[in-house]
């Protein structure tokens, strides 16, 4: 049951060794090296990385029946792992990105962002199940044992998240060793995964079916992103999808003798927790409407030019244009009695050799300007204070050898920047995941108009429901669309 998290805060001192030589894993039944790490202290990394997982992802999500719902799933998939009486704490995070994993002793993370692509109870409980089944089988830990030397936190807490933007965010430093887990690994967890939802009573042909998934995702972000290629969105940035796994993946359900028209696929179980459910970002992050961004908390808002690209995250907002152009936005207190321009000089860019600071006016809030050059790119940095101490600061950039194409883009970024009334900030509604039922009549392109996205409508709507340019719509058929 989803209960309110006592955050823990402790460094830890020092871990306790297993006895040395080889051990048979209750999980694969391989025989492997004995790992560095007992369990007890895996419980304690769980335990310490807990807040700052939470923190890195934007709080816990608020709403109570889609976190009981996960919970729930989560016992029943565990009752059919080798350790079914093993608890678990499940939080769902408040944050767009699409991840899911679970932390050694106990801790299971599934974001609002997976959610919102899962197409029924199946496909939630395989990601589940996979990530249980890397706790389960001590992939951590086995990580750490190769990983001498190195943090324990690190190697273990990188393992799980894989991705560069969180390690970032707690902390955890650039070594390689923060990559996903190996390809051993991965193929271990799938096939616990698949058992493990065969076992519950699910079709086990869910697992392949969610990797199919995410796969069309990918494609859309990169789609979104200009980039060629493929993206990746953040859980495949650790679990690649790739055509090999996913045979894999559905040889295991048919080994599993589990007809996949007699396991169950409960989509209207997930349909009903997270219809409603925020979609994309919240009031509380700020919310990105195309090439606007939109805080109704903090009341404040500023525009990108064509070509910009927002990306809102738990720390900044980071605005990509073309030829490696960008900006970063973020906020921090200024003591009262300095001035903006020496706070730009002397706490924000301290120790930085800058142009002389000029002090200027943006929307009737003080200012204060100065460049320089950071790497391969010169930069401006703009620093803008508000009444009440807050200074809300741009970095941006471009490469040297396309300066000044870019600056008047970037000068316009910093200058839209404004304050915003009550009445406009209490008029920013987050977009939600609804669910509708297909009518006689309705079309994808019918449909997908129905969203508030300014492109890509048809991409989007099929990608949110796993389906192919060849599906087909069927009347009565219950599909998710984003609402405002």
């Amino acid at each position: 049951m989803l209960r309110k998290r006592v955050l823990f805060s402790f460094t830890l001192l020092g871990l306790s060794l297993a006895v040395s030589g080889c051990v048979t894993n209750q999980a694969t039944g391989k025989t492997q090296l004995a790992t560095l790490m007992s369990s007890e202290d895996e419980a304690a990394v769980g335990a310490n990385a807990h807040p700052k997982i939470v923190a890195a992802y934007g709080g816990v999500y608020g709403d109570q029946t889609v976190g009981l719902y996960v919970a729930g799933v989560t016992r029943r998939i565990t009752a059919a792992t080798q350790m079914p009486t093993q608890p678990y704490r499940v939080t769902v995070l408040n944050s767009p990105v699409v991840n899911a994993f679970a932390l050694p002793g106990g801790y299971v993370y599934v974001t609002r962002g997976l959610l919102s692509l899962v197409n029924d109870e199946a496909e939630l409980a395989g990601v589940l199940g996979h990530e249980i089944g890397h706790v389960i089988a001590r992939h951590g830990a086995q990580r750490q044992t190769a990983a001498l030397g190195t943090s324990v936190l690190g190697a273990v807490l990188g393992a799980v998240v894989g991705n560069g933007a969180v390690n970032q965010a707690v902390g955890l430093g650039s070594q390689g060793l923060l990559a996903g887990y190996s390809r051993d690994q991965e193929y271990e967890a799938d096939t616990l995964g698949v058992h493990y939802l065969a076992g519950a009573g699910y079709d086990p042909y869910a697992q392949g079916d969610f990797l199919t998934t995410m796969d069309q995702n990918s494609r859309l972000e990169a789609m979104l992103a200009g980039a060629s290629g493929g993206g990746k969105a953040d859980w495949l940035a650790s679990h690649p999808a790739t055509p090999e796994r996913v045979a894999a993946a559905r040889r295991e359900a048919a080994a599993s003798q589990m007809p996949g028209d007699q396991g169950e696929r409960n989509q209207a179980a997930l349909f009903r927790a997270i219809n409603g459910m925020v979609y994309g970002d919240s009031p509380e992050q700020g919310i990105v409407r195309d090439r606007t961004f939109i805080h109704p908390v903090g009341r404040f808002r500023f525009d990108v030019p064509a070509g910009f690209r927002l990306t809102n995250g738990a720390a900044a907002v980071l605005a990509s244009g073309p030829q490696k152009s960008l900006a970063k936005f973020d906020s921090a207190k200024k003591a009262a009695n300095v001035s903006i321009g020496k706070y730009l000089a002397n706490v924000w860019a301290v120790g930085v050799a800058l142009s002389p600071v000029e002090i200027f006016s943006v929307n009737g809030l003080k200012a204060a300007r100065a460049t320089t050059i950071i790497g391969a790119f010169n930069a401006t940095l703009v620093a803008i204070e508000a009444p009440d101490g807050t200074v809300y600061r741009f970095l941006m950039g471009e490469q040297r050898q396309t300066s000044p194409r870019y600056q008047a883009d970037l000068d316009r970024i910093a200058a839209s920047f404004r304050l915003i009334s009550r009445a406009e900030a209490n008029a920013v509604k987050p977009m939600r995941v609804k669910i509708v039922k297909v009518r006689a009549g309705d079309t994808v392109a019918s449909l997908s108009s129905r969203m508030p996205f300014a492109d890509y409508k048809v991409e989007r709507f099929r990608a949110l429901n796993g389906m192919p340019a060849s599906a087909a719509l069927k009347v009565g058929q219950s599909v998710k669309i984003i609402a405002e």
